[in-house]
C-alpha cells in the first residue's frame, strides 16, 4: 500500500454546507443512476483507494473531498433526489453554467446540508469548447467497476480525473482554494499507479506508450505549464518511465522525445 505526500491543506465546504460522511457516500452510491458518472474528488478518492494511495494525514475520505460531483442529466439529479429524499435545486436555464442541479440533504438539528453537484460539463480551463469536447471523452472512456459485490456503477478514468484536478487546479485556484492543488498531486499519483497497471497488463484500449503521450500532452499544455510554473507541481511525474521502457524497450526513443519535449516547455 502507498503513501502519498502529507496533505498541506483540507477540503473546505461552503458555508451553508457540511462534509458528505462515509454513510452519506454510501447512500449515494446505492442511489446513483446507472446513467450517471462519479467524477470530481469523490472519483480521485475511489482510484486512491483502489490503488492502495494513502493520503498521510487525511481522515479518510473527507479529507480529500467534502461533497460529491455527478455528471449526469437532469432526470438523473431527480431519480438521486427521490432515492435520498433529498431537496432538489435544478439550475436555472436563463444562466450559463456547468450546473444540472444540486442535491441537497439537510442535517439535522442544523441550517446546514450535504450537497451533491450533478454537472452536465467538466471543466476545462481552456473555454467553453474545450470543455465540452473533455467532456464527451471522459464520458465515452469512463469505466464500469464494481465498487463492493452486486453494486457495479460508472466512474471516471484515471487519466481524466488527472486533467480534471489539473485544470482545477490551474483555473479554479482563487475560487475552490488550495485544496485544488492538492487533489492535483494526489492526482498525478493515480495517474502512475494506471500507467503501470497499463504496463503490467496492457489491453488494446490502454496501450502504455498511448496513455503516456496523453500525459505528455496535458503537461505541456498550458494548464500543465501553470501548475509547474507557479506551484512546482510536475504532471509528467505520473509517467514513469523506467518501468515503461524496461517493459518495451522499443519505447526508448518515444522516452527520449517525450524528456526533450518537457526540457522545452520548462526551459
Amino acid at each position: 500500500m502507498g503513501r502519498t505526500e502529507a496533505p498541506r491543506t483540507r477540503p473546505t465546504p461552503g458555508e451553508t454546507e457540511a462534509a458528505l460522511r462515509s454513510e452519506d457516500l454510501e447512500r449515494l452510491l446505492h442511489a446513483m443512476p446507472p446513467t450517471a458518472t462519479l467524477v470530481g474528488g469523490q472519483a480521485l478518492a475511489f482510484w486512491m483507494a483502489r490503488y492502495g494511495l494513502v493520503p498521510v494525514g487525511a481522515a479518510g475520505d473527507a479529507g480529500i473531498t467534502s461533497d460529491a460531483d455527478l455528471l449526469g442529466s437532469a432526470a438523473d439529479a431527480r431519480q438521486l433526489a427521490l432515492r435520498l429524499q433529498a431537496r432538489l435545486v435544478l439550475a436555472s436555464g436563463r444562466v450559463m453554467t456547468s450546473l444540472v442541479g444540486q442535491v441537497r440533504m439537510p442535517v439535522q438539528g442544523s441550517a446546514l446540508e450535504r450537497n451533491i453537484d450533478i454537472l452536465h460539463k467538466l471543466y476545462d480551463s481552456g473555454g467553453l469548447r474545450k470543455s465540452s469536447d473533455f467532456t464527451g471523452r471522459a464520458i465515452t472512456r469512463a469505466l464500469l467497476v464494481e465498487f463492493e459485490p452486486g453494486l457495479r456503477l460508472r466512474v471516471l478514468h484515471p487519466l481524466d480525473v488527472l486533467a480534471s484536478r489539473v485544470h482545477n487546479a490551474a483555473g479554479l485556484l482563487h475560487d475552490k482554494g488550495p485544496h485544488v492543488l492538492t487533489q492535483a498531486r494526489w492526482a498525478i499519483a493515480v495517474a502512475e499507479q494506471a500507467l503501470l497497471r497499463a504496463v503490467a497488463q496492457p489491453t488494446p484500449g490502454q496501450r502504455p506508450g498511448r496513455l503516456a503521450q496523453e500525459v505528455l500532452r496535458l503537461a505541456t499544455s498550458a494548464a500543465g505549464k501553470c501548475l509547474y510554473d507557479e506551484h512546482g507541481i510536475e504532471v509528467f511525474d505520473a509517467v514513469p518511465l523506467p518501468e515503461l521502457t524496461a517493459a518495451d524497450p522499443g519505447f526508448n526513443s518515444q522516452a527520449t522525445a517525450m524528456k526533450a519535449a518537457i526540457q522545452r516547455c520548462r526551459g
